[in-house]
């Protein structure tokens, strides 16, 4: 049978070629005049160490000819010669490694292995390649083959037609037919005769017709591959999605994990699909999830780095903080930054005030984001970058107040100089409720804003929470207090908690100053019941007693007298306005004899007629207090004194014919 490629003088060829391409090296340049050299000479600085001079050609090509050495790093050197086939260098040492010999193991056939892989070989070495000397050897003409399938060129598509139809063996007919469909793109039915038509239908030479064929049939392949790759991933995510449902929860963080390290992207956002879905089911992941998230924050995908990053926040990996502080640092884009900036958010630290800045200075989405970084920066004390907070407070004070965001504001409050807060506080008296509320939640902590926020509340009832604030922190006094119950609280049990919450903070003697005035008793007694309990002091004495006379006034004479009770022996002597509400309690109580022992005054006794009038003493009071006072009394005493004796005689009347209707 004869030999399907016939054998040619291989080595004078390469001889050729090598001096082809040897022929016109450069002539060196003439050495240029040598100039006087100055008369000081300085002493040169120690010229830094240079790199590592990068291997040449000939290392690989003796790495590639290494029979000692492993196949991979053979395949690797051998892949770098062909990627530079078309220098100088690398062809004469692949020519040479191709002429010596093509026995099992040899450099030539590691060559050929690696040109086989190749997307695309240079076209400079297809002549040693198609003279090699293949003879009656199928696995060499079977390499050869594979390797002809990388060069893209009409003569190698000749040879693996020749071979594809007519090699007598089925091993080398194989991979010439493989070889072709990777060459031309196309896989047509197998049979011999469809080669030959198509090779004749591409042109004669390595033209434009030849071109255009290739490149109509790799992408019709592309497109045919592009389907099939579709249809393959979409029913491995399937095939993920039901195994991820099948396992038992404990042992989910494993897939999880490996699907999100995982190199194909589809299955990567099935990761992070499946990842959302328990913790929005409150499954605990264990670290390997977090670990995987972390590893993604470098991708080169920004959507992938955007939804790792939101993914590590919400784990929180022990290596997360420092994953997103120093990506941060190389983050180009917004979309990413303001993902990160969630990150520094959560874990505080020095060192990113400026990466931080940069972002709050950008016009765009990360803006808010990076001022409200900002602002918990400052809380937790490290936003101490003296430049960065001076580029931070220009561009804030460069914008329009009512147009920062709550961050914003808290940060020129804070940083910021009075006439900073000034042009704050003015913001609480104009623009909408959400201007006024952030302004007011960035100024709340001045004290020299108190008044303002105090002010705006009166007609806001969304600011009283604030004003509260304000006055537990900068007004805890009787004037502070007075102001608070005067704002309108936006609910009853607002108002109610916010009041009760400053009372507790006060000393007794501010809260006894502050409710006093108050006209409702109720509320002063609310407010003042604590006291009860209070130690002992000249504030708690005079507060029992205002609590006394609320008491009284919501006609309750006998937890009156129980509040009186309450002050200690030691605190004497009684002040008249103590007696004044004992007395008064007494007489309500119809103890009328305990009443006159203790001196009471008229009023306290006016008052005693007034809470016993429609009971059985109230005449006894009456004639008591007539006689006790007579000719003391003043003119408007004298007058509250006839009032009493007009409701008196009226519910006498009253009592007698109601009487008189029960009688039999």
């Amino acid at each position: 049978m004869p030999s399907p490629l016939r054998p040619m003088p291989l080595k004078p060829l390469i001889a050729l070629s090598i001096a082809v391409s040897c022929h016109c090296t450069p002539v060196l340049a003439q050495d240029t005049p040598v100039q006087d050299a100055p008369e000081t000479i300085t002493q040169p600085e120690a010229p830094a160490p240079e790199p590592a001079p990068a291997p040449t050609p000939a290392e690989f090509g003796a790495v590639v000819e290494d029979s000692a050495a492993d196949r991979a790093s053979r395949l690797r050197a051998a892949q770098t010669l062909i990627q530079r086939g078309a220098t100088r260098e690398s062809l004469v040492i692949v020519n040479a490694i191709l002429g010596r010999t093509t026995e099992a193991d040899s450099g030539a056939r590691i060559i050929l292995a690696a040109m086989s892989a190749e997307p695309v070989v240079p076209g400079e070495l297809w002549p040693p390649v198609s003279l090699l000397p293949v003879g009656d050897d199928a696995s060499l003409r079977s390499l050869v083959a594979a390797a002809a399938g990388s060069f893209r060129t009409r003569d190698a598509a000749a040879l693996l037609v020749e071979w594809a139809e007519r090699d007598p063996d089925p091993q080398v007919r194989a991979a010439a037919r493989a070889a072709l469909i990777r060459l031309s793109g196309r896989t047509p039915p197998n049979e011999p005769e469809v080669w030959d038509e198509w090779l004749e239908s591409q042109g004669a030479v390595d033209g434009l017709a030849w071109l255009r064929g290739l490149i109509q049939g790799l992408a019709a392949r592309a497109d045919g591959l592009s389907r099939k790759l579709d249809s393959a991933e979409t029913q491995l995510v399937q095939a993920y999605r039901r195994l991820h449902l099948a396992l038992p929860q404990d042992q989910r963080s494993a897939l999880l994990a490996s699907l999100l390290g995982d190199p194909i992207p589809r299955l990567r956002q099935l990761g992070f699909d499946l990842v959302d879905r328990e913790l929005a089911s409150s499954v605990q992941l264990d670290e390997s999830v977090g670990l995987a998230a972390v590893g993604l924050i470098e991708d080169d995908d920004p959507a992938v780095r955007r939804r790792a990053a939101l993914l590590v926040v919400r784990l929180a990996p022990e290596t997360g903080a420092h994953a997103i502080t120093e990506r941060l640092r190389r983050e180009p884009e917004a979309s990413v930054a303001e993902a990160l900036l969630r990150g520094v958010t959560r874990w505080p630290s020095e060192g990113c005030e400026r990466q931080v800045t940069r972002w709050a200075l950008a016009d765009g989405i990360t803006r808010d984001a990076a001022l409200d970084t900002a602002w918990s920066l400052h809380r937790a004390g490290v936003f101490t970058d003296e430049h960065a907070t001076g580029d931070l407070l220009e561009e804030i004070r460069l914008r329009e107040t009512a147009t920062l965001n709550a961050s914003a504001m808290r940060l020129l409050s804070a940083l910021g100089t009075p006439a900073d807060r000034a042009r704050l506080a003015a913001l609480l008296e104009q623009g909408d409720a959400a201007t006024r509320r952030r302004a007011a939640e960035a100024v709340v902590a001045d004290p020299d804003s108190t008044d303002a926020v105090i002010k705006a509340a009166t007609s806001d009832t969304g600011l009283y929470d604030l004003a509260a604030r304000a006055i537990g922190q900068h007004r805890r006094d009787a004037r502070g207090l007075r102001a608070l119950i005067a704002l309108p609280p936006p609910s009853i049990e607002a108002g109610a908690a916010a009041i009760s919450t400053l009372c507790e903070s006060l000393p007794t003697r501010e809260l006894v100053e502050g409710v006093e005035p108050i006209k409702d008793p109720a509320q002063r007694e609310r407010l003042l019941t604590r006291m009860l309990s209070a130690p002992e002091s000249p504030d708690r004495t005079r507060a029992l007693v205002v609590l006394s006379e609320a008491r009284l006034e919501l006609d309750r004479p006998a937890e009156a007298l129980l509040t009186l009770d309450a002050i200690a022996p030691s605190e004497t002597p009684p002040s008249q306005r103590r007696l004044d509400a004992r007395t008064t309690a007494l007489l309500a109580l119809g103890r009328v004899a305990d009443a006159s022992a203790l001196g009471g005054s008229a009023d306290a006794w006016l008052s005693g007629l007034d809470r016993s009038i429609g009971s059985p003493h109230a005449e006894q009071v009456h004639q008591e207090l007539t006689t006790r006072f007579a000719g003391a009394l003043s003119d408007s005493q004298a007058q509250r004194l006839a009032g009493l004796r007009q409701r008196l005689s009226s519910a006498g009347e009253h009592g007698e014919a109601t009487a008189a209707e029960d009688a039999p």
